[in-house]
């Protein structure tokens, strides 16, 4: 099961956030804390930009996002690079953690932004979408 550092979502409609840490079971290479802005201590302590943060397991952290996400029928989880890395790593985790099931009842779809935003750029000159 591919690690997770981090479970975020918002609702756009009303701005609610959900967020947590997971505790992760392999150390992270120095070019992936770069990216991430999170690492782990020797302690055992998750930093986020060099700040301690509470970490749970991926099985709470699953449960704690479904119970959020049982707020908002029907949601639809959208991810820039969601085809390639969320989504697996998402399906993976539920599936290991046999929350799957629950999972399916909240949410009703994954979109996957990276296209999306390709289609839209704008030429500089003009302003106009190319």
């Amino acid at each position: 099961m591919p690690d997770m550092t981090q479970i975020a979502a918002v609702h756009l409609k009303t701005g609610f956030k959900f967020s947590t840490y997971v505790k992760t079971t392999e150390p992270f290479s120095s070019e992936a804390q770069k990216v991430i802005g999170i690492s782990v201590d020797d302690h055992g302590i998750m930093r986020e930009n060099g700040g301690s943060v509470d970490s749970v397991s991926i099985k709470t952290s699953l449960h704690d996002c479904m119970m959020w996400l049982a707020e908002f029928p029907r949601a639809i989880f959208v991810a820039h690079n969601g085809r390639r890395f969320d989504f697996p790593g998402l399906v993976s985790a539920l599936l290991n953690t046999h929350c799957f099931e629950t999972f399916c009842n909240c949410v009703s779809s994954f979109v996957h932004s990276l296209p999306v935003f390709k289609n839209r750029t704008l030429d500089s000159h003009t302003n106009r979408k190319i």
